[in-house]
């Protein structure tokens, strides 16, 4: 019996897809997934989603767009309030995010009603995020579903340490920090989609530092910031 139940989980895993590997707590395992949806992944078809989008109406009540977003499983993803507004994202599946904004109304009756204002389709490919193991020292990449990387960093313990690279699902840099003992450390810099840079600064002790400029992507200065040391 106990060979049959091993063969059983042996093959369970044996069968398990590139997309449910990049969730694998091993390094090798995701790397060897990643390289395969590279070459194969399809970009799930917006048309999937159109007529939901279509379907949800400016005055609609909150309660029931919900109640239509349980129904296909839909998960909130993020969200941000203020005043009488809302803006909350859910994800429809691994490459589609609706973005609806509520807003809260007062009726005639004097009761309030939140209600649609606003909606939106977005794409916005899903990454997979893995703990990596206690005490991990070494550099740790997690990927998006595309197989594209989502992010490379240095551990040493349970600490970031050293260099930590975020991307874009579409293989282009989005930022580079640095960490030590104390958090973030040393230079922070942005990058537009084309590779140009779009933010540089600096960290000291995991607060920012000096001067920190924002451009824009034809590399002319858009902004500064002054940032007092106060580690000093």
């Amino acid at each position: 019996m106990r060979s049959i139940v091993f063969l059983l989980i042996s093959s369970c895993w044996a069968f398990a897809s590139p997309r449910e590997d990049l969730a694998s707590p091993s390094q090798q395992v995701r790397d060897e997934a990643a390289e395969q949806l590279r070459n194969a992944f399809v970009l799930p078809p917006r048309k999937a989603w159109d007529e939901l989008v279509a379907s949800i109406k400016v005055g609609e009540t909150k309660a029931s767009v919900l109640d239509r977003l349980r129904l296909l499983n839909a998960k909130p993803s993020a969200g941000a309030g203020s005043g009488q507004s809302s803006t909350e994202s859910y994800r429809l599946d691994d490459a589609w995010i609706v973005w609806v904004v509520f807003v809260r109304d007062v009726t005639k009756r004097g009761a309030q009603a939140t209600t649609v204002l606003k909606v939106n389709l977005q794409k916005d490919l899903q990454h997979v995020w893995v703990k990596p193991p206690d005490d991990f020292a070494g550099t740790w990449t997690t990927y998006f579903v595309n197989g594209e990387r989502s992010s490379e960093i240095h551990y040493a313990g349970d600490r970031y340490s050293g260099e930590l690279t975020a991307f874009r699902s579409d293989g282009s840099k989005a930022f580079v920090q640095h960490y030590g003992p104390d958090g973030a450390e040393g230079e922070d810099t942005g990058y537009f989609s084309s590779g140009q840079i779009s933010y540089r600064g600096c960290y000291k002790g995991g607060k920012q530092v000096g001067t920190w400029t924002h451009y824009n992507e034809d590399g002319s200065v858009r902004s500064r910031e002054e940032h007092l040391d106060q580690a000093k």
